[in-house]
């Protein structure tokens, strides 16, 4: 019975992979200049398909040992599945940085069992150490690990109406054994398809950037051009949007 089972599974994985395309890469990872799928449209492009076959995809949250990611599980309405498990280290182990390893993972572990390609092709440098780590710290950081007493700050003299908080991370953060500790944050918004970021070493803009995120709430963003570094956006306020 297991063998039939097993059979039934294989024959419905290979149908719904063969249907399968790669999912547009509409998301933008500003430090490696590269695109990717984001996790909700690789959901809603491979959900459908995988239900037409009887399949479905379980993923369960894991955290343990400085790690977090997922154990993914592909069911067959057979009865037999599949189960893979993905952790990745972690650099910020607060609830923001735990839960974006474990999107992050989803992401990965998703495309990967599903046989996808989600993300443009590094040709192996960043998992193999040959990016050059400096060039992923924005201008901002590197002044930060200079003079850490010195924070930008500024009025807004821009403001982006009706966007939606989409991603935010930590961009970069005090060096270990530094004398002062300090964060980035990066946080991207949604505007009408285009990705847009902002950084801010404001712990409350982060944290309100992402329960709006969280909520779909769409918000005005008050921004001015980076003192250290002109070339970013420094996020100066954020309130919900009235319109």
């Amino acid at each position: 019975m297991e063998n039939t089972a097993q059979q039934q599974y294989a024959q419905a994985l290979v149908a719904a992979i063969g249907e399968l395309s790669n999912v547009p890469k509409t998301a933008s990872n500003p430090y490696f200049k590269s695109k990717y799928a984001p996790l909700d449209a690789i959901v809603e492009a491979t959900r459908p398909v995988l239900a037409k076959h009887g399949l479905a995809i379980q993923q369960q949250p894991l955290f343990m040992d400085g790690t977090a990611g997922v154990e993914t599980t592909i069911l067959h309405k057979s009865g037999h599945s599949t189960t893979t498990t993905l952790l990745l280290p972690l650099k910020d182990q607060s609830p923001q940085g735990v839960g974006s390893a474990i999107t992050y993972a989803r992401r990965y572990a998703l495309a990967a069992v599903l046989g996808l390609a989600t993300e443009d092709d590094d040709d192996g440098n960043i998992s193999t150490g040959l990016a050059k780590k400096e060039e992923a710290r924005p201008a901002i950081a590197k002044a930060m690990d200079k003079n850490p007493s010195v924070r930008p700050a500024g009025n807004a003299v821009a403001t982006w109406r009706g966007v939606l908080p989409t991603q935010a991370k930590v961009a970069a953060q005090s060096k270990d054994g530094a004398a002062k500790k300090w964060v980035l944050y990066s946080v991207e918004f949604n505007d009408n398809g285009k990705v847009i970021e902002a950084l801010t070493f404001d712990e409350k803009l982060f944290t309100s950037a992402t329960k709006f995120g969280e909520n779909g709430t769409l918000v005005d963003a008050g921004v001015a051009p980076g003192k250290k570094d002109p070339s970013k956006w420094e996020l100066v306020s954020l309130v919900p949007n009235e319109a």
